[in-house]
């Protein structure tokens, strides 16, 4: 294991096939990009200090996204370790949004000259610039490309009336168009095949309740792909070979992880003992990962199989530090690497043997330990737990108290496995993010963090779990 990052998390995490990952986490009010190159975390700088949101990250180690520039607006960009930032807009001080980017470095997502304006599609790359890729035929709607893959498709939605969205797609040949052939009342697009095959979800009616997964091919259009058991079902991931991971949903509010390919059709992958789990992204292996309720009704990361079924990836890991539980695994490559969110922040799980990336370096950070709140003047315990393989050199923890004060302190250690403990108290009512930070012989910090309310009223009971819930829409359902 990994520790990426504290905080919430801003926007879906990616990785790649070099086990590369980009992400954004939410510490301190802002929104930062990150980007572990398989050894070191390196933040990428917005201009101005604003709000990065990571959303695409290709095989060559270049993420795009959205940041906020010096004036407030919203300016797609793309970055590397070698190149920094590079803005995509277009002209004047209007907005722009990156949303996707492909192997070949050609990004889409959405701009306006006029900060006040519609949405338009585009397609950059480095070579060619912006291109304005225009509304589709029959939906002059402002619209937004979404999705692409290598062969030069670009899959995106036209947005009627600020609410519903139709599906639309682009190439060079064809330009853009409408691809709901099935008159969806809405439809979203999710993911591009590697030969131009879009999948999406679509609402058939406003009276019949619910999502319904599509696949969309230029030779059969748009084929609904059913609900199975359940009353709807939907997307979340697709790997460029076809084979689907997403969701299905029954009328009584339970939910089932969802598997859908070619020759298997639609499958539900079950839970760990629970009413729900949903998947969140595969492979082109045929792994799947998302989350599922265990017997208690607390949320696991999971990771599914066919011929091995579902796995708590809890149960899985090797030398965990202490406290740790892993809730919701949301993307992995195809060398079985996983990102997931848990109580310690966001993580990368690596499998054990023939994995190509760099070492594990540094202490493997659990969460911290303490109540979620207390009351002014009252004394905080605070303890977290790790483990490291090395067991030689210096090393130095500190406590951020989140209040403007901190301190340093030790660690205790046998066995490669250790202990910090700490306490503070608060002078005054707020909420404060308690940040702690280690680092071994090398100068290599891992830092995770805990959030504490200080209240009059407080409700003070001993807190065993640090959580870094996901700051995204429709967790409890798809998206």
């Amino acid at each position: 294991m990994i520790n990426l990052g504290p905080g919430s998390i801003a926007a879906y995490p990616r990785i790649n096939a070099a086990g590369q990952v980009a992400f954004s986490m939410v510490s301190g009010g802002r929104a930062a990009g990150f980007f572990f190159d398989g050894a070191d975390i390196k933040e990428i700088g917005a201009p101005g200090g604003g709000n990065v949101y990571v959303a695409g990250l290709n095989d060559a180690g270049q993420v795009a996204g959205t940041a906020l520039n010096t004036h407030g607006l919203e300016n797609a960009f793309v970055w590397s370790a070698g190149g920094g930032m590079v803005g995509i807009h277009g002209a004047g001080n209007g907005r722009s949004h990156g949303l996707a980017i492909s192997k070949r470095g050609v990004v889409t997502g959405a701009f306006s000259n006029d900060p006040d304006g519609p949405a338009r599609p585009f397609r950059w790359s480095a070579a060619s610039g912006m291109e304005d890729l225009g509304l589709a035929r029959g939906l002059p709607w402002p619209s937004t490309g979404r999705v692409l893959n290598d062969a030069g498709l670009i899959a995106g939605v036209a947005t009627i009336d600020d609410e519903q969205t139709h599906a639309i797609a682009w190439t060079r040949a064809g330009g853009t168009v409408a691809i709901d052939t099935l008159g969806s009342v809405e439809s979203e697009v999710v993911a591009v095949g590697a030969n131009g095959e879009v999948s999406g979800n679509r609402l058939a009616s406003y009276e019949d309740g619910g999502d319904r997964p599509f696949l969309w091919t230029r030779a059969a259009g748009m084929v609904d792909l059913g609900t199975g058991r359940g009353s709807s079902a939907w997307v979340n991931a697709m790997s460029p070979g076809l084979h689907i991971a997403g969701g299905i949903g029954y009328p009584d509010g339970r939910q089932r992880a969802m598997s859908w390919t070619r020759h298997g059709g639609m499958r539900e992958l079950g839970t760990l003992g629970g009413r729900t789990s949903v998947a969140r992204g595969v492979n082109g292996k045929g792994q799947v990962v998302g989350f599922a309720e265990n017997g208690a009704g607390a949320m696991r990361a999971f990771v599914w199989r066919a011929g091995s079924g579902m796995l708590d990836l809890n149960g899985a890991m090797r030398n965990a530090p202490p406290g740790l539980v892993l809730e919701h695994a949301m993307a992995v490559n195809d060398s079985g690497a996983i990102v997931a969110s848990s109580n310690a922040g966001l993580v990368l799980l690596r499998p054990d043997g023939g994995y190509g990336g760099g070492p594990v370096r540094g202490h493997l950070l659990g969460p911290v330990m303490a109540a979620a709140s207390v009351r002014p003047g009252e004394q905080l315990q605070a303890k977290i737990g790790f483990v490291d393989d090395d067991h030689t050199g210096t090393r130095s923890i500190s406590w951020s108290w989140g209040d403007g004060s901190g301190q340093a302190g030790k660690l205790r250690e046998a066995g490669g496995a250790g202990t910090a403990s700490a306490s503070h108290a608060y002078a005054s009512p707020g909420s404060f993010e308690i940040i702690v930070r280690v680092v071994d012989r090398d100068g290599r910090g891992t830092t995770v963090s805990h959030r504490v309310d200080v209240t009059d009223s407080a409700d003070n009971k001993p807190g065993g779990e640090s959580a870094s819930r996901l700051a995204l829409p429709g967790l409890g359902r798809t998206r």
